[in-house]
């Protein structure tokens, strides 16, 4: 069909181009929108000690790739003290300088109560509690929660093991030690020259405490309480370095970097140590053959073959700067199917988790986990209201005693009256 179109008269176009022209004009003195910046993509700060920062890479990087926020990995505290002088400051001032961290059993309860750690109840999915095993349920009452909320999630199942040069007790057909007095003997069998019979951390603040507990706990001692048991632990240990010469004075000095250093150096024939020392003796290429660090039960004292446990745990601070974010973040690194991931990374992380468990089998060390378990070794972190503040008192006491500065009378009675001014 042809159409018509009807040509514009000169005044009908100039009509029209003037319409057009005064259009423009006003268009161009129309406000104009302001070009906004493309949306940046934030970073979230993970604070964690740094031996187990290659192990949270993967699952960092893959929710990064889910979610196209980044994480950096700044280097946390080791000990509860060094927790709470980090991060005390800042949250009393009103700020976070992390969106996430590590943090131990003995620094958060009193954070919970001021009420500067963001409560986990509506992020962490009950799979993933249900992913604990029953012994974990004490701990995370007393620990992780408070008046009913729980505030953090634990990614590590803390407990002393017995490590020994295997390769030099096969050497000499010797068994591993199953009481104390085994242990004294064998420790003198190995204490020559340079080599140690055993070696421990004990460094203030907090490694002088770890110790203690963990001899308190094989003397069936209530160590807060500073009774005969407790007694009879300082004494052990005492007679160690003094009477029977197999544990060296400078330990009271020494933290655990330095510990391990002086047993990968060949200088050290047992030990006890935490579940990070799995990764970090066999990451030792050079180092590390078979049967160099090797796990046995720990000694019996009067109480039998205990060993304390407790652990550290991922907690988001109430002022963390991308407080939204890091409530997804933790959700994903604690998942069902993060957990073996980071377990699998570094040994720090190995917990009986259903989920590790069933991924890890017999791997790595898991087989002596259990074992500690079946013989039940584990025994309950002593528990205080003012956590930081009791152990202060038995690093302080135990120093005090250990360097024969007090008597073993008086460090029972000045532990007892300390902690009696706590409450």
């Amino acid at each position: 069909m042809v159409q018509y179109r009807r040509k514009l008269s000169r005044r009908e176009f100039l009509q029209v181009a003037g319409f057009a022209s005064a259009g423009a004009a006003l268009a161009a003195c129309a406000p104009q929108p302001t070009p906004q910046p493309a949306p940046t993509k934030k970073t979230l700060k993970l604070a964690i000690q740094s031996f187990a920062h290659d192990a949270m890479r993967p699952v960092l990087d893959a929710w990064t790739e889910k979610t196209g926020y980044k994480v950096e990995l700044v280097d946390g505290p080791a000990t509860d003290q060094e927790l709470i002088s980090q991060y005390l400051p800042a949250f009393q001032a009103g700020s976070s300088p992390v969106d996430v961290f590590s943090d131990a059993d003995g620094s958060v309860v009193p954070f919970y109560k001021a009420g500067w750690i963001e409560p986990l109840d509506n992020v962490i999915p009950q799979e993933t509690w249900d992913d604990f095993p029953k012994i974990f349920n004490p701990q995370i009452e007393t620990f992780h929660s408070y008046n009913g909320k729980r505030y953090r999630v634990p990614h590590e199942f803390a407990i002393g093991y017995l490590w020994y040069h295997r390769d030099w007790f096969d050497q000499k057909g010797i068994k591993p030690p199953r009481t104390w007095e085994e242990f004294v003997a064998i420790g003198k069998e190995y204490t020559h020259d340079d080599i140690l019979g055993t070696l421990e951390a004990m460094a203030r603040p907090g490694l002088m405490y770890g110790y203690l507990a963990y001899i308190t706990a094989q003397a069936g001692g209530n160590l807060f309480t500073f009774d005969e048991p407790t007694a009879t632990a300082f004494q052990f240990v005492y007679d160690l370095i003094y009477t029977h010469k197999v544990l060296p004075d400078k330990a009271i000095g020494m933290d655990y970097t330095q510990q391990n250093a002086e047993y990968m150096k060949d200088h050290v024939a047992m030990m006890r140590q935490w579940p990070f020392f799995w990764g970090v003796s066999r990451d030792d290429k050079s180092w590390y053959a078979e049967g160099k660090a090797d796990i046995a039960l720990p000694p019996a004292g009067p109480a039998g073959s205990k060993s304390w446990w407790g652990g550290w745990g991922f907690a988001v601070p109430r002022l963390a700067p991308n407080k939204a974010e890091a409530l997804d973040l933790i959700r994903w690194i604690t998942s069902n199917e993060n957990a073996p991931i980071l377990a699998r990374g570094q040994s720090w992380f190995v917990m009986p988790r259903k989920s590790i468990l069933a991924a890890m089998g017999n791997e790595g060390l898991v087989p002596y986990m259990k074992t500690y378990i079946e013989n039940d070794v584990p025994t309950a972190r002593p528990f205080h209201e003012k956590q930081s503040e009791a152990e202060t008192v038995v690093d302080d006491v135990g120093y005090s005693f250990l360097t024969k500065q007090i008597s073993l009378a008086e460090a029972m009675r000045q532990g007892a009256e300390r902690i009696k001014a706590l409450k």
